[in-house]
């Protein structure tokens, strides 16, 4: 009996460690497995970071030289002149408003015809009819419509805008009081004609100042790597509304406006290599 009990006790513990055996060896397959896994993904991992790098690598390298402005200046007399010149009316009424407007309107474009402007170079730049209200601590009254007509217009006898001023604002025929001149701008029509010489300029001015830097940082100045151009700057020189004015009421006997000279600019942005 004691024999049965001994071959019973050794079976059961021999099964016990077989069954033990098992899954510690099934742990270290799965374990092994997801070893073997990471280290995968890792090298996964590590393709795609040496994807990547090459171009990271070469960020900021086009900013290695000399960049320097480059400006150029040519002063030169207009040949033109662009007006913006309006009519407004108030009435109680709106029609007579409209009225006398479109009256004035006329005279307007029979004067600037007479005077050898283009009809096909005037052009309506803004038409509008505004009511207008007097304010006071009991509310708002309608007193009003005021009515405005503004043209634009091409002129090239630019000695004698004094004397198309003079003919609009006083006289038999003029608008007189519901004249208004809202901007005279003096510009060149043909600019092109500029442009390569202000391009050369500017391109030498460039050169010049990097090889200056050059000099200074005692290195050799390379060839050039950038280019870049800001063309044709601001070809018109304005006259404002306020000097206008001053200029009408100096009037005695006729208006005088001064032209003076147009500043052409041109600028370009260079980048030069460095030679080590």
């Amino acid at each position: 009996m004691i024999k049965i009990f001994k071959f019973l006790f050794i079976s059961i513990f021999i099964f016990a460690m077989a069954i033990s055996c098992n899954d510690n060896g099934q742990t270290n397959i799965e374990s092994n497995k997801s070893n073997q896994q990471n280290i995968s993904n890792l090298n996964e991992s590590n393709k795609n970071i040496s994807k990547i790098q090459p171009n990271t690598q070469t960020v900021n390298s086009g900013q290695i030289g000399i960049w320097v402005n480059g400006q150029s200046k040519i002063m030169t007399e207009p040949d033109m002149v662009e007006m913006s010149v309006g009519i407004e009316s108030t009435s109680k009424i709106v029609s007579e408003s409209v009225q006398t407007v479109a009256t004035d309107h006329e005279k307007l474009i029979s004067i600037l015809i007479n005077k050898g402007i283009n009809k096909n170079e005037i052009k309506t730049s803004s038409y509008n009819i505004n009511p207008q209200y007097k304010y006071t601590k009991d509310g708002s009254e309608l007193t009003g419509y005021k009515v405005s007509h503004y043209s634009s217009f091409t002129y090239r006898d630019i000695n004698k805008i004094g004397d198309l001023i003079d003919t609009i604002s006083y006289g038999p025929k003029s608008i007189g009081d519901n004249l208004r001149i809202n901007s005279i701008n003096f510009s060149i029509e043909n600019p092109e004609i500029f442009e390569s010489k202000l391009r050369e300029n500017a391109i030498i001015d460039a050169k010049n100042k990097a090889n200056e830097i050059a000099q200074f940082a005692n290195v050799i100045l390379g060839n050039p790597v950038y280019i870049s151009e800001n063309s044709p700057i601001n070809f018109t020189k304005q006259i404002y509304e306020s000097d206008i004015g001053i200029a009408r009421m100096a009037a005695a006997p006729s208006t005088e406006i001064s032209s003076g000279q147009l500043t052409l600019s041109f600028n370009v942005n260079m980048g030069f290599s460095i030679v080590k």
